[in-house]
């Protein structure tokens, strides 16, 4: 009997107690997300352009990769999201999103597709920001979002004559200029090495320079086209690095 008791104690100080569901870790959780995420974006991008068959192939990966998610973390958060009272409801909600936009893209249904699936992003987004927990998918989001107010001006252009007109555009510009280098500054080395990253900043950087230098010129014209151009940039950003 102490022999066994002996051999017990030797073999949990060995190997330790066995893993449970609790040692999750946030980075386990993160590129999890990280490798379903890219088939949302890519799907919501065939969605966007009325391509529902091509979309469903992105979304049966996204549907096998968040059941994956859903079997490891729904129930046993990483300790980050563990006292989070919407941790599980939203796991479960996008588990069932992802379900739903497969179900209606392979019915060639693309904007029923659409509007079950765009939440997704928020519904991360939000996740994150509840639980203080940041990575470069928000900076990105934050970049489209600036983008978003900018675009406004693309359809309403200011009156040079109205101050208030042209000091708005100009906080506006001055905001989207600057999420887009907190995503230059924040993105890693690996990203940042891709010559497509390189390239969606520096002309980025430089529409923005074009609206400054028209602001000045009072070139509405100019301004329209540049915001136009952008528009491809900015959706581009997402597609390949939100």
């Amino acid at each position: 009997m102490l022999r066994l008791i002996f051999t017990f104690f030797v073999c949990a100080a060995f190997f330790g107690t066995a893993p449970t569901a609790k040692s999750a870790t946030i980075h386990e959780f993160n590129d999890a997300v990280y490798d379903a995420y890219g088939y949302y974006r890519q799907a919501l991008f065939y969605l966007r352009t009325g391509n529902p068959q091509v979309a469903s192939i992105e979304l049966e990966e996204l549907t096998a990769h968040w059941k994956a998610i859903v079997e490891r973390f729904a129930y046993s958060p990483p300790d980050v999201y563990s006292a989070d009272p919407k941790w599980r409801n939203t796991i479960l909600d996008i588990d069932k999103r992802a379900a739903g936009g497969l179900k209606a893209a392979l019915s060639n249904e693309a904007k029923a597709a659409r509007k079950l699936l765009l939440p997704v992003r928020t519904m991360l987004s939000d996740l994150r920001r509840r639980n203080g927990v940041i990575n470069f998918s928000d900076y990105v989001d934050k970049a489209n979002a600036a983008f978003n107010e900018l675009w406004k001006f693309r359809h309403n252009p200011p009156d040079f004559e109205s101050q208030d007109q042209v000091d708005k555009l100009r906080r506006v510009l001055s905001i989207t200029n600057y999420w887009i280098e907190r995503c230059r500054d924040n993105a890693s080395a690996n990203i940042q090495d891709k010559p497509e990253f390189k390239r969606l900043i520096q002309t980025s950087l430089h529409a923005f320079n074009r609206i400054w230098g028209a602001i000045a010129e009072k070139k509405a014209d100019i301004i329209i086209s540049v915001l136009r151009g952008q528009r491809s940039t900015d959706r581009l950003l997402f597609l390949h690095f939100g």
